[in-house]
Protein backbone atom coordinates (compact mmCIF):
# COMPACT_ATOMS: atom_id res chain seq x y z
CA UNK A 1 0.00 0.00 0.00
CA UNK A 2 2.81 2.40 0.66
CA UNK A 3 4.66 1.30 -2.42
CA UNK A 4 1.51 2.41 -4.13
CA UNK A 5 1.16 5.76 -2.47
CA UNK A 6 4.39 6.75 -2.95
CA UNK A 7 4.30 5.82 -6.71
CA UNK A 8 0.98 8.03 -7.27
CA UNK A 9 2.61 10.68 -5.50
CA UNK A 10 5.73 10.53 -7.73
CA UNK A 11 3.52 10.19 -10.92
CA UNK A 12 1.61 13.40 -9.49
CA UNK A 13 5.04 15.54 -9.16
CA UNK A 14 6.17 14.47 -12.48
CA UNK A 15 3.20 15.08 -14.54
CA UNK A 16 1.84 18.27 -12.84
CA UNK A 17 0.78 19.32 -15.92
CA UNK A 18 -1.21 16.42 -17.06
CA UNK A 19 -2.97 16.28 -13.49
CA UNK A 20 -4.30 19.73 -14.01
CA UNK A 21 -5.49 18.92 -17.21
CA UNK A 22 -7.24 15.84 -15.92
CA UNK A 23 -8.91 18.05 -13.27
CA UNK A 24 -10.24 20.54 -15.76
CA UNK A 25 -11.39 18.16 -17.60
CA UNK A 26 -13.08 16.47 -14.87
CA UNK A 27 -14.49 19.67 -13.67
CA UNK A 28 -15.57 20.62 -17.51
CA UNK A 29 -17.51 17.35 -18.10
CA UNK A 30 -19.26 17.54 -14.48
CA UNK A 31 -22.70 18.46 -16.26
CA UNK A 32 -23.03 15.43 -18.40
CA UNK A 33 -23.34 12.78 -15.56
CA UNK A 34 -26.60 14.90 -14.98
CA UNK A 35 -27.87 15.15 -18.42
CA UNK A 36 -31.60 13.82 -19.06
CA UNK A 37 -31.68 11.33 -22.19
CA UNK A 38 -32.51 13.42 -25.18
CA UNK A 39 -29.77 12.74 -27.52
CA UNK A 40 -31.28 9.94 -29.86
CA UNK A 41 -28.15 7.99 -30.72
CA UNK A 42 -27.59 7.33 -27.02
CA UNK A 43 -30.99 6.60 -26.59
CA UNK A 44 -30.88 3.77 -29.31
CA UNK A 45 -27.83 2.56 -27.64
CA UNK A 46 -29.57 2.43 -24.36
CA UNK A 47 -32.29 0.99 -25.31
CA UNK A 48 -29.87 -1.82 -26.94
CA UNK A 49 -28.21 -2.50 -24.25
CA UNK A 50 -30.51 -3.06 -21.95
CA UNK A 51 -32.03 -5.43 -24.81
CA UNK A 52 -28.84 -7.35 -24.76
CA UNK A 53 -28.59 -7.65 -21.24
CA UNK A 54 -32.12 -9.81 -21.14
CA UNK A 55 -31.09 -12.04 -23.86
CA UNK A 56 -31.33 -10.51 -26.96
CA UNK A 57 -28.86 -11.28 -30.26
CA UNK A 58 -27.72 -7.89 -31.81
CA UNK A 59 -28.74 -7.63 -35.27
CA UNK A 60 -31.01 -10.63 -35.31
CA UNK A 61 -33.24 -9.54 -33.15
CA UNK A 62 -32.50 -5.95 -32.76
CA UNK A 63 -31.09 -3.33 -35.43
CA UNK A 64 -28.98 -0.55 -36.35
CA UNK A 65 -26.20 -0.15 -38.29
CA UNK A 66 -23.05 0.46 -36.42
CA UNK A 67 -20.29 -1.98 -35.68
CA UNK A 68 -21.02 -3.74 -32.64
CA UNK A 69 -18.56 -2.62 -29.81
CA UNK A 70 -20.75 0.65 -29.51
CA UNK A 71 -23.79 -1.59 -28.21
CA UNK A 72 -21.78 -4.08 -26.02
CA UNK A 73 -20.23 -1.51 -24.20
CA UNK A 74 -23.42 0.32 -23.39
CA UNK A 75 -24.31 -3.46 -21.67
CA UNK A 76 -21.55 -3.80 -20.15
CA UNK A 77 -21.56 0.03 -18.59
CA UNK A 78 -25.66 -0.98 -17.70
CA UNK A 79 -24.73 -3.59 -16.06
CA UNK A 80 -21.97 -2.45 -13.96
CA UNK A 81 -23.37 0.69 -13.07
CA UNK A 82 -27.35 0.16 -12.94
CA UNK A 83 -29.60 1.34 -16.08
CA UNK A 84 -30.21 4.43 -16.49
CA UNK A 85 -27.94 7.58 -18.62
CA UNK A 86 -25.56 7.79 -16.04
CA UNK A 87 -24.11 4.65 -16.32
CA UNK A 88 -22.99 5.75 -20.12
CA UNK A 89 -21.86 9.52 -19.06
CA UNK A 90 -20.20 8.53 -16.39
CA UNK A 91 -18.42 5.67 -18.21
CA UNK A 92 -17.40 8.02 -20.57
CA UNK A 93 -16.32 10.41 -17.89
CA UNK A 94 -13.80 7.74 -17.15
CA UNK A 95 -13.13 6.89 -20.61
CA UNK A 96 -12.13 10.17 -21.58
CA UNK A 97 -9.66 10.53 -18.35
CA UNK A 98 -7.86 7.61 -19.56
CA UNK A 99 -7.76 8.68 -22.89
CA UNK A 100 -5.90 11.94 -21.82
CA UNK A 101 -3.26 10.30 -20.32
CA UNK A 102 -2.51 8.08 -23.57
CA UNK A 103 -3.06 10.57 -25.48
CA UNK A 104 -0.13 12.84 -23.57
CA UNK A 105 2.30 10.10 -23.38
CA UNK A 106 1.31 9.57 -26.79
CA UNK A 107 2.33 13.44 -27.75
CA UNK A 108 5.68 12.69 -25.79
CA UNK A 109 6.44 9.92 -27.71
CA UNK A 110 6.23 11.73 -31.18
CA UNK A 111 7.63 14.75 -29.85
CA UNK A 112 8.49 15.85 -26.44
CA UNK A 113 6.87 17.38 -23.34
CA UNK A 114 6.08 20.81 -24.38
CA UNK A 115 4.42 19.48 -27.47
CA UNK A 116 2.51 16.70 -25.35
CA UNK A 117 1.24 19.88 -22.87
CA UNK A 118 0.05 21.85 -25.25
CA UNK A 119 -1.63 19.57 -27.71
CA UNK A 120 -3.64 16.94 -24.12
CA UNK A 121 -5.09 20.99 -23.78
CA UNK A 122 -6.17 21.59 -27.06
CA UNK A 123 -7.36 17.83 -26.84
CA UNK A 124 -9.25 18.20 -24.05
CA UNK A 125 -10.79 21.73 -24.77
CA UNK A 126 -12.50 20.76 -27.81
CA UNK A 127 -13.72 17.45 -26.47
CA UNK A 128 -15.09 18.36 -23.29
CA UNK A 129 -16.56 21.87 -24.06
CA UNK A 130 -19.92 21.10 -26.27
CA UNK A 131 -18.55 22.32 -29.21
CA UNK A 132 -18.46 19.42 -31.80
CA UNK A 133 -21.07 17.28 -29.17
CA UNK A 134 -18.15 15.59 -27.17
CA UNK A 135 -20.13 15.42 -24.22
CA UNK A 136 -22.19 12.55 -26.11
CA UNK A 137 -21.69 9.17 -25.90
CA UNK A 138 -20.71 8.35 -29.32
CA UNK A 139 -18.64 5.82 -31.43
CA UNK A 140 -16.26 8.69 -32.45
CA UNK A 141 -15.00 9.85 -28.63
CA UNK A 142 -14.87 6.21 -27.57
CA UNK A 143 -12.60 5.53 -30.99
CA UNK A 144 -9.68 7.81 -30.22
CA UNK A 145 -8.73 5.39 -26.55
CA UNK A 146 -7.55 2.23 -28.97
CA UNK A 147 -6.72 4.75 -31.91
CA UNK A 148 -4.22 6.53 -30.03
CA UNK A 149 -3.26 3.11 -28.17
CA UNK A 150 -2.95 1.30 -31.32
CA UNK A 151 -0.51 4.05 -32.42
CA UNK A 152 2.20 3.97 -29.38
CA UNK A 153 2.32 0.62 -29.87
CA UNK A 154 2.92 0.68 -33.37
CA UNK A 155 5.70 3.61 -32.45
CA UNK A 156 7.49 0.51 -30.33
CA UNK A 157 7.35 -1.90 -33.62
CA UNK A 158 4.53 -4.09 -31.96
CA UNK A 159 2.63 -3.78 -35.13
CA UNK A 160 0.06 -6.66 -34.44
CA UNK A 161 -0.78 -5.10 -31.32
CA UNK A 162 -1.28 -2.12 -32.88
CA UNK A 163 -3.29 -3.74 -35.49
CA UNK A 164 -5.33 -5.23 -33.11
CA UNK A 165 -6.41 -2.03 -31.08
CA UNK A 166 -7.16 -0.42 -34.34
CA UNK A 167 -9.52 -3.49 -35.18
CA UNK A 168 -11.16 -2.62 -31.88
CA UNK A 169 -11.87 1.12 -32.66
CA UNK A 170 -13.26 -0.29 -36.17
CA UNK A 171 -15.48 -2.55 -34.02
CA UNK A 172 -16.40 0.32 -32.38
CA UNK A 173 -17.22 2.33 -35.84
CA UNK A 174 -16.60 1.50 -39.49
CA UNK A 175 -14.85 5.51 -40.10
CA UNK A 176 -11.94 4.54 -37.60
CA UNK A 177 -10.33 2.41 -40.59
CA UNK A 178 -8.90 5.53 -42.15
CA UNK A 179 -6.82 5.78 -38.67
CA UNK A 180 -5.53 2.86 -38.92
CA UNK A 181 -5.03 3.63 -43.24
CA UNK A 182 -2.77 6.17 -41.99
CA UNK A 183 -0.84 4.50 -39.96
CA UNK A 184 -0.09 2.06 -42.46
CA UNK A 185 0.65 4.58 -45.32
CA UNK A 186 3.35 5.85 -42.54
CA UNK A 187 4.61 2.18 -41.70
CA UNK A 188 4.90 1.98 -45.50
CA UNK A 189 6.33 4.85 -46.32
CA UNK A 190 9.85 3.76 -44.06
CA UNK A 191 10.77 1.36 -46.72
CA UNK A 192 14.35 1.18 -47.61
CA UNK A 193 15.64 -0.70 -50.72
CA UNK A 194 17.75 -2.80 -48.50
CA UNK A 195 14.70 -3.26 -45.97
CA UNK A 196 11.78 -4.55 -48.44
CA UNK A 197 10.87 -7.57 -46.76
CA UNK A 198 11.22 -5.79 -42.88
CA UNK A 199 8.50 -3.41 -43.89
CA UNK A 200 6.19 -5.80 -45.98
CA UNK A 201 6.33 -8.28 -42.25
CA UNK A 202 5.33 -5.08 -40.24
CA UNK A 203 2.44 -4.54 -42.84
CA UNK A 204 1.49 -7.96 -42.84
CA UNK A 205 1.29 -8.18 -38.87
CA UNK A 206 -0.10 -4.78 -38.67
CA UNK A 207 -3.05 -5.95 -40.72
CA UNK A 208 -3.67 -9.42 -39.06
CA UNK A 209 -4.38 -7.80 -35.76
CA UNK A 210 -6.92 -5.83 -37.74
CA UNK A 211 -8.18 -8.18 -38.82
CA UNK A 212 -8.16 -10.69 -35.83
CA UNK A 213 -10.86 -9.09 -33.69
CA UNK A 214 -13.23 -8.56 -36.96
CA UNK A 215 -13.16 -12.24 -37.69
CA UNK A 216 -13.57 -12.99 -33.81
CA UNK A 217 -16.82 -11.19 -33.90
CA UNK A 218 -17.90 -12.71 -36.82
CA UNK A 219 -17.26 -16.17 -35.19
CA UNK A 220 -19.29 -14.90 -32.51
CA UNK A 221 -22.42 -13.77 -34.71
CA UNK A 222 -21.92 -16.65 -36.75
CA UNK A 223 -22.27 -19.07 -33.25
CA UNK A 224 -25.12 -17.09 -32.27
CA UNK A 225 -27.50 -17.75 -35.52
CA UNK A 226 -26.45 -13.98 -36.60
CA UNK A 227 -23.76 -13.82 -38.77
CA UNK A 228 -26.10 -13.27 -41.99
CA UNK A 229 -27.92 -10.29 -40.19
CA UNK A 230 -24.26 -8.78 -38.92
CA UNK A 231 -23.01 -8.56 -42.53
CA UNK A 232 -26.07 -6.91 -43.32
CA UNK A 233 -26.28 -4.33 -40.89
CA UNK A 234 -22.96 -3.38 -40.10
CA UNK A 235 -21.45 -4.06 -43.52
CA UNK A 236 -24.45 -3.38 -46.32
CA UNK A 237 -26.25 -1.29 -44.75
CA UNK A 238 -23.05 1.38 -43.67
CA UNK A 239 -22.06 0.95 -47.47
CA UNK A 240 -25.64 2.34 -48.57
CA UNK A 241 -25.35 4.66 -45.69
CA UNK A 242 -22.18 6.70 -46.98
CA UNK A 243 -24.78 7.47 -50.56
CA UNK A 244 -26.72 9.74 -48.49
CA UNK A 245 -25.17 13.26 -48.85
CA UNK A 246 -22.11 11.98 -51.25
CA UNK A 247 -24.51 12.28 -54.54
CA UNK A 248 -22.25 13.41 -57.08
CA UNK A 249 -23.02 12.20 -60.64
CA UNK A 250 -22.90 9.03 -58.79
CA UNK A 251 -24.43 7.77 -55.38
CA UNK A 252 -20.58 7.73 -53.67
CA UNK A 253 -19.19 10.71 -56.51
CA UNK A 254 -18.54 13.03 -53.67
CA UNK A 255 -16.22 10.83 -52.02
CA UNK A 256 -13.87 10.91 -54.75
CA UNK A 257 -13.87 14.94 -54.71
CA UNK A 258 -13.14 14.14 -50.55
CA UNK A 259 -10.33 11.87 -51.40
CA UNK A 260 -8.52 14.47 -53.14
CA UNK A 261 -5.76 15.47 -50.36
CA UNK A 262 -5.08 12.13 -49.63
CA UNK A 263 -4.48 11.41 -53.33
CA UNK A 264 -2.10 14.18 -53.44
CA UNK A 265 -0.74 12.86 -50.27
CA UNK A 266 -0.25 9.54 -51.61
CA UNK A 267 1.57 11.21 -55.19
CA UNK A 268 4.02 13.08 -53.33
CA UNK A 269 4.99 10.13 -50.48
CA UNK A 270 5.19 7.87 -53.41
CA UNK A 271 7.75 10.43 -55.12
CA UNK A 272 9.81 9.60 -51.70
CA UNK A 273 9.11 6.04 -51.51
CA UNK A 274 10.81 5.98 -54.87
CA UNK A 275 13.65 7.90 -53.61
CA UNK A 276 14.29 5.58 -50.52
CA UNK A 277 14.36 2.86 -52.10
CA UNK A 278 17.01 4.34 -54.95
CA UNK A 279 18.79 5.37 -51.96
CA UNK A 280 19.80 3.42 -48.69
CA UNK A 281 20.82 6.63 -46.88
CA UNK A 282 17.50 8.46 -47.74
CA UNK A 283 15.67 9.93 -44.21
CA UNK A 284 13.07 7.62 -42.64
CA UNK A 285 9.56 9.52 -42.77
CA UNK A 286 9.26 11.46 -39.73
CA UNK A 287 7.09 12.31 -36.78
CA UNK A 288 5.50 15.78 -38.53
CA UNK A 289 5.10 13.49 -41.80
CA UNK A 290 2.95 11.80 -39.73
CA UNK A 291 0.35 14.11 -38.02
CA UNK A 292 -0.05 15.31 -41.38
CA UNK A 293 -1.03 12.22 -42.98
CA UNK A 294 -3.11 11.45 -39.67
CA UNK A 295 -4.98 14.48 -40.49
CA UNK A 296 -5.58 14.04 -43.63
CA UNK A 297 -6.95 10.43 -43.79
CA UNK A 298 -8.58 11.12 -40.34
CA UNK A 299 -10.55 14.43 -41.80
CA UNK A 300 -11.39 11.75 -44.47
CA UNK A 301 -12.98 9.87 -42.42
CA UNK A 302 -15.17 12.46 -39.90
CA UNK A 303 -16.59 13.56 -43.64
CA UNK A 304 -16.96 9.96 -45.28
CA UNK A 305 -20.66 9.50 -43.70
CA UNK A 306 -22.10 12.15 -46.06
CA UNK A 307 -23.67 13.58 -42.99
CA UNK A 308 -22.53 16.68 -41.41
CA UNK A 309 -23.28 15.94 -37.94
CA UNK A 310 -20.36 17.83 -35.34
CA UNK A 311 -19.75 15.07 -33.05
CA UNK A 312 -17.87 13.47 -37.12
CA UNK A 313 -15.31 15.82 -36.82
CA UNK A 314 -14.11 14.45 -33.45
CA UNK A 315 -12.33 11.98 -35.26
CA UNK A 316 -10.45 14.41 -36.54
CA UNK A 317 -9.33 15.83 -32.92
CA UNK A 318 -6.27 14.40 -31.78
CA UNK A 319 -4.24 14.74 -35.50
CA UNK A 320 -5.39 18.40 -35.22
CA UNK A 321 -4.58 18.71 -31.83
CA UNK A 322 -1.08 17.73 -32.30
CA UNK A 323 -0.83 19.59 -35.77
CA UNK A 324 -1.74 23.03 -33.59
CA UNK A 325 0.62 21.81 -30.39
CA UNK A 326 3.62 21.66 -32.59
CA UNK A 327 3.10 24.50 -34.83
CA UNK A 328 3.14 26.64 -31.25
CA UNK A 329 6.24 24.77 -30.00
CA UNK A 330 8.10 24.16 -33.58
CA UNK A 331 9.29 27.52 -35.49
CA UNK A 332 9.30 25.55 -38.28
CA UNK A 333 6.51 23.62 -38.67
CA UNK A 334 4.47 26.92 -38.39
CA UNK A 335 3.60 27.15 -42.19
CA UNK A 336 3.02 23.55 -42.97
CA UNK A 337 0.96 23.17 -40.18
CA UNK A 338 -0.97 26.18 -40.16
CA UNK A 339 -1.29 25.63 -44.03
CA UNK A 340 -3.36 21.92 -43.13
CA UNK A 341 -4.89 23.70 -40.51
CA UNK A 342 -6.62 25.99 -42.61
CA UNK A 343 -7.74 23.82 -44.93
CA UNK A 344 -9.37 21.22 -42.46
CA UNK A 345 -11.19 24.43 -41.61
CA UNK A 346 -12.45 25.91 -44.82
CA UNK A 347 -13.49 22.39 -45.67
CA UNK A 348 -15.55 21.68 -42.29
CA UNK A 349 -17.57 25.12 -43.07
CA UNK A 350 -17.83 24.04 -46.59
CA UNK A 351 -18.77 20.51 -46.50
CA UNK A 352 -21.68 22.15 -43.74
CA UNK A 353 -20.27 21.72 -40.01
CA UNK A 354 -21.38 24.35 -37.41
CA UNK A 355 -19.84 23.74 -34.39
CA UNK A 356 -20.46 26.27 -32.21
CA UNK A 357 -20.56 26.74 -28.38
CA UNK A 358 -23.52 27.10 -26.20
CA UNK A 359 -22.89 29.16 -22.96
CA UNK A 360 -26.35 28.14 -22.33
CA UNK A 361 -25.25 24.49 -20.96
CA UNK A 362 -23.33 25.66 -18.40
CA UNK A 363 -25.48 28.01 -16.66
CA UNK A 364 -28.65 25.75 -17.17
CA UNK A 365 -26.98 23.40 -15.08
CA UNK A 366 -25.46 25.96 -12.52
CA UNK A 367 -29.56 26.79 -12.00
CA UNK A 368 -30.29 23.14 -12.01
CA UNK A 369 -28.18 21.95 -9.53
CA UNK A 370 -28.93 25.02 -7.52
CA UNK A 371 -32.59 24.25 -7.83
CA UNK A 372 -34.01 26.94 -9.20
CA UNK A 373 -34.83 25.26 -12.85
CA UNK A 374 -37.38 22.55 -13.10
CA UNK A 375 -36.36 18.92 -14.34
CA UNK A 376 -38.77 19.70 -17.15
CA UNK A 377 -37.74 22.64 -18.00
CA UNK A 378 -33.92 21.78 -18.11
CA UNK A 379 -34.61 18.78 -19.69
CA UNK A 380 -36.82 21.00 -22.30
CA UNK A 381 -33.10 22.66 -22.71
CA UNK A 382 -31.76 20.04 -24.59
CA UNK A 383 -34.70 19.03 -27.28
CA UNK A 384 -38.29 19.91 -26.45
CA UNK A 385 -39.24 15.91 -26.88
CA UNK A 386 -36.82 15.38 -23.56
CA UNK A 387 -39.96 16.01 -21.25
CA UNK A 388 -42.67 14.51 -23.51
CA UNK A 389 -40.86 10.96 -23.50
CA UNK A 390 -40.16 11.28 -19.69
CA UNK A 391 -43.96 11.78 -18.98
CA UNK A 392 -45.31 9.06 -21.28
CA UNK A 393 -43.00 6.54 -19.90
CA UNK A 394 -43.65 7.68 -16.22
CA UNK A 395 -47.72 6.92 -17.75
CA UNK A 396 -46.56 3.63 -19.15
CA UNK A 397 -44.70 2.39 -15.74
CA UNK A 398 -47.96 4.31 -13.30
CA UNK A 399 -50.55 2.60 -11.93
CA UNK A 400 -53.23 1.54 -13.36
CA UNK A 401 -55.97 0.54 -10.71
CA UNK A 402 -56.27 1.45 -6.85
CA UNK A 403 -57.44 0.18 -3.94
CA UNK A 404 -59.81 2.48 -1.60
CA UNK A 405 -56.94 3.12 0.36
CA UNK A 406 -55.48 4.60 -2.48
CA UNK A 407 -52.64 1.62 -2.90
CA UNK A 408 -51.56 0.36 -6.36
CA UNK A 409 -53.35 -2.63 -7.13
CA UNK A 410 -51.73 -3.13 -10.57
CA UNK A 411 -49.54 -0.91 -12.64
CA UNK A 412 -50.42 0.00 -16.79
CA UNK A 413 -47.30 -2.22 -17.81
CA UNK A 414 -45.13 -5.02 -16.50
CA UNK A 415 -41.56 -5.84 -17.47
CA UNK A 416 -42.50 -8.83 -19.72
CA UNK A 417 -44.96 -6.37 -21.22
CA UNK A 418 -44.09 -5.70 -25.06
CA UNK A 419 -44.17 -1.90 -26.74
CA UNK A 420 -44.43 -0.70 -29.89
CA UNK A 421 -43.68 3.51 -30.87
CA UNK A 422 -44.52 4.25 -34.22
CA UNK A 423 -41.82 6.77 -33.76
CA UNK A 424 -38.15 8.06 -33.79
CA UNK A 425 -38.68 8.75 -30.00
CA UNK A 426 -36.40 5.76 -28.72
CA UNK A 427 -35.88 7.07 -25.00
CA UNK A 428 -39.68 5.93 -24.30
CA UNK A 429 -38.02 2.32 -24.45
CA UNK A 430 -35.84 2.62 -22.24
CA UNK A 431 -37.05 5.06 -19.66
CA UNK A 432 -40.12 2.26 -19.23
CA UNK A 433 -38.12 -0.14 -19.08
CA UNK A 434 -40.65 -2.32 -21.77
CA UNK A 435 -39.07 -4.27 -24.56
CA UNK A 436 -39.35 -3.62 -28.24
CA UNK A 437 -41.74 -5.63 -29.86
CA UNK A 438 -40.07 -5.64 -33.16
CA UNK A 439 -36.77 -5.49 -34.59
CA UNK A 440 -36.26 -2.22 -35.56
CA UNK A 441 -36.69 0.27 -32.71
CA UNK A 442 -36.96 3.63 -34.48
CA UNK A 443 -39.05 4.58 -37.67
CA UNK A 444 -36.33 6.68 -39.07
CA UNK A 445 -35.05 2.64 -40.49
CA UNK A 446 -38.74 1.94 -41.85
CA UNK A 447 -40.06 4.84 -42.99
CA UNK A 448 -38.49 4.99 -46.82
CA UNK A 449 -37.72 0.55 -46.51
CA UNK A 450 -40.80 -1.06 -47.57
CA UNK A 451 -39.10 -4.10 -47.86
CA UNK A 452 -38.51 -3.96 -43.72
CA UNK A 453 -41.98 -2.49 -43.02
CA UNK A 454 -43.41 -5.83 -43.82
CA UNK A 455 -41.77 -8.50 -41.28
CA UNK A 456 -42.31 -5.64 -39.21
CA UNK A 457 -45.61 -5.24 -39.33
CA UNK A 458 -46.14 -9.42 -38.88
CA UNK A 459 -43.26 -9.06 -35.53
CA UNK A 460 -45.86 -6.32 -34.13
CA UNK A 461 -48.71 -8.53 -35.15
CA UNK A 462 -47.30 -11.47 -33.38
CA UNK A 463 -46.21 -10.08 -30.28
CA UNK A 464 -49.31 -7.98 -29.49
CA UNK A 465 -47.66 -5.11 -27.82
CA UNK A 466 -49.95 -3.90 -24.69
CA UNK A 467 -49.38 -0.43 -25.95
CA UNK A 468 -48.83 1.07 -29.44
CA UNK A 469 -47.64 4.65 -29.02
CA UNK A 470 -47.98 6.50 -32.76
CA UNK A 471 -46.52 10.01 -33.55
CA UNK A 472 -49.71 11.90 -35.48
CA UNK A 473 -46.25 13.63 -37.88
CA UNK A 474 -46.55 10.04 -39.16
CA UNK A 475 -49.88 9.73 -39.94
CA UNK A 476 -50.16 7.96 -43.47
CA UNK A 477 -46.85 6.54 -43.45
CA UNK A 478 -47.52 2.92 -42.36
CA UNK A 479 -50.91 1.83 -43.90
CA UNK A 480 -50.53 -1.49 -42.53
CA UNK A 481 -49.61 -0.53 -38.80
CA UNK A 482 -52.40 1.78 -39.02
CA UNK A 483 -55.32 -0.70 -40.03
CA UNK A 484 -54.15 -2.88 -36.78
CA UNK A 485 -54.58 0.08 -34.83
CA UNK A 486 -57.87 0.78 -35.95
CA UNK A 487 -58.74 -3.16 -35.95
CA UNK A 488 -56.91 -3.89 -32.40
CA UNK A 489 -56.33 -1.04 -30.46
CA UNK A 490 -58.44 1.89 -29.14
CA UNK A 491 -56.98 5.73 -28.61
CA UNK A 492 -56.66 5.91 -25.09
CA UNK A 493 -54.71 9.33 -24.80
CA UNK A 494 -53.05 12.09 -26.32
CA UNK A 495 -49.51 14.00 -25.38
CA UNK A 496 -48.85 16.61 -27.63
CA UNK A 497 -48.44 15.10 -30.99
CA UNK A 498 -47.98 11.38 -29.30
CA UNK A 499 -51.41 9.07 -29.65
CA UNK A 500 -51.05 6.28 -26.97
CA UNK A 501 -53.26 3.24 -28.29
CA UNK A 502 -54.23 0.12 -25.77
CA UNK A 503 -54.71 -3.39 -27.08
CA UNK A 504 -58.64 -4.36 -26.96
CA UNK A 505 -57.40 -7.85 -26.32
CA UNK A 506 -56.27 -8.84 -23.05
CA UNK A 507 -52.48 -9.47 -22.47
CA UNK A 508 -51.40 -13.19 -21.03
CA UNK A 509 -49.13 -11.55 -18.38
CA UNK A 510 -45.81 -14.16 -17.55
Amino acid sequence: MANTVKTIEKFILTHRSLVAILLFTFVVRLPTLFEPLWYRDEAIYLTIGQRLLRGATMYADIFDHKTPGIYYLTATALKIFGESVWSIKFLLLIWILVTIVVFYFLGKRLFNKRVAVISTVFFSLITSLPFIEGNLFNSEILMILPVSIAVLLGLNKRYFLAGAFFSFAVLLKVPAVFDFAAYFFFVGLAVKKDRVAETIRNLAALTFGLTVPIAISGVYFFVKNALPAYYKSAVLYNISYTGVGNQFITPNGLLFIKALPIMLLAGYFSIKVYERLRDRQSNKPNTREFIIIWLIFAFYGAVFGGRTYEHYLIQAVPAVSLVLAASFAEKDFVKIGSFFLAVVFFLSLAIGFRPWFNFSYYTNFSRFAAGQMPFDQYAASFDVETPKNYAVASFLKGCETFDQKGTCLQTRTVTTDKLYLYSDQTAIYFLSGLAPASRYITFFHLIDSPEAKKPTYEQIKEARPRYIIADTRFSGSYESLEKLLSSRYNLFAFYDDLAIYKTRVPVTRN
